[in-house]
């Protein structure tokens, strides 16, 4: 994700915030020409640190319009919300409600909705193979998009997920999906 907005450190536009799993459980920022500033995270299981199992962790990085950084902890089931220094801010729990079942969630992908104060997450859960719709502030899920298969509107290995300027999704799917889909926002 680059920063549109000044460094909070620097003071200088276009940081680069990476997510850097796989092995390195941080999520790192670099200067726009590409010099090492900050980085943050570790493995375990405690406050702001990462899975250590499983890969790809965090697995994403999104950075809201104002000003926290969210990243994903696959499998320790839930998404870190920083400052743009790493100061870790609050952890949301990702986890369906009690009327649902107790489903485990694994967040992959993390883009918010295009109203002004971006109210809404949408997440990509490769556990369950949905989107999730996330009330940003809460971490609450209000909703799901798509269902586990192979067919149209159906989810196969919930990967990437990206958002239009009308608010339609985009899904990715990795593994035996291997396909995007757009998924037209109902008004």
């Amino acid at each position: 994700w680059v920063d549109p907005n000044p460094d909070p450190v620097t003071g200088e536009v276009g940081s680069v915030y990476i997510s850097d799993g796989y092995g390195n459980f941080r999520v790192v920022v670099f200067d726009s020409r590409g010099k090492f500033l900050r980085q943050w995270g570790s493995p375990g299981s405690g406050e702001g640190q990462y899975v250590e199992r499983g890969g790809g962790h965090p697995h994403c990085v999104a950075v809201s319009k104002d000003g926290f950084v969210y990243s994903c902890d696959r499998g320790n089931h839930r998404i870190h919300v920083h400052d743009r220094e790493g100061n870790l801010v609050r952890t949301l729990p990702v986890r369906y409600p009690a009327e649902v079942a107790e489903l485990i969630a694994r967040p992959c992908q993390i883009v918010f909705s295009t109203d002004e104060a971006q109210k809404y997450m949408f997440v990509t859960e490769l556990a369950n193979e949905v989107g999730l719709t996330m009330e940003r502030e809460t971490g609450t899920i209000v909703g799901t998009t798509g269902s586990p298969g192979h067919m149209a509107g159906e989810i196969t290995c919930a990967h990437a997920m990206s958002v239009d300027s009308k608010g339609n999704l985009y899904l990715g799917e990795c593994g035996g999906g291997r396909r995007p889909q757009k998924f037209v926002m109902n008004r």
